[in-house]
């Protein structure tokens, strides 16, 4: 009996070391970047979240600013704008590193200790990629780019990038390179809130 208590400690441990990789990456990222950064006060990254209340959403920002809080990252601050009931926009006056944007997109759908119920969470981030969002290839710099959770994600530490002539490119957390893909893995929902920005 003790052995299977033991295995069951071993394995929630390790589900949520994995879990928190993008945390773990940030720490190391922001101060060995060799993707420079200048934040751009007329930077368009927004950040579209749906399922969510009004509650949930500062908690998520609060927790997530928190989580990075001591990592090298320039200053930031995230202003979210309530669009409907459960629908919410979020923007970045000060800018945000991209690196930083990308784990947002993330952590917004799979928050460390907020757990919905009987409803779907949809996340999709709008932004014109400039220099800092390391793993990316220099030629997608200057296009306009759709982050997202892919649909049925099984993964929780990645986000794809998805471009208008269909290319989209995986960037996972536990390297941080963006591989090419085929399957966008675009759900509808995630196309209907990309669509009514």
């Amino acid at each position: 009996m003790m052995y299977w208590v033991l295995l069951a400690i071993v394995v929630v441990a390790l589900i949520s070391l994995a879990c928190a990789v993008p945390r773990f990456r940030g720490n190391t990222s922001a101060q060995t970047s060799t993707a420079p950064f200048v934040p751009d006060p007329h930077n368009d990254k927004v950040i579209f979240v749906q399922g969510w209340d009004e509650s949930e959403v500062r908690k998520i920002i609060t927790d997530f600013v928190k989580t990075y809080e001591n990592d090298g990252y320039p200053p930031y601050s995230i202003e979210p704008y309530k669009q409907h009931d459960q629908s919410f926009r979020l923007q970045f006056p000060n800018d945000i590193h991209p690196l930083l944007f990308t784990f947002l997109v993330n952590y917004i759908a799979y928050p460390f200790d907020l757990y919905p119920t009987n409803r779907p969470i949809v996340v999709v981030a709008t932004s014109t990629l400039t220099r800092g969002y390391e793993g990316s290839d220099e030629s997608l710099i200057g296009r306009k780019a759709l982050l997202y959770v892919p649909e049925n994600d099984q993964d929780h530490t990645i986000v794809y990038i998805h471009f208008s002539d269909g290319t989209t490119y995986a960037d996972s957390f536990h390297d941080l390179v963006w591989q090419r893909v085929t399957d966008p893995r675009l759900s509808p929902a995630i196309i209907k809130l990309a669509g009514s920005t």
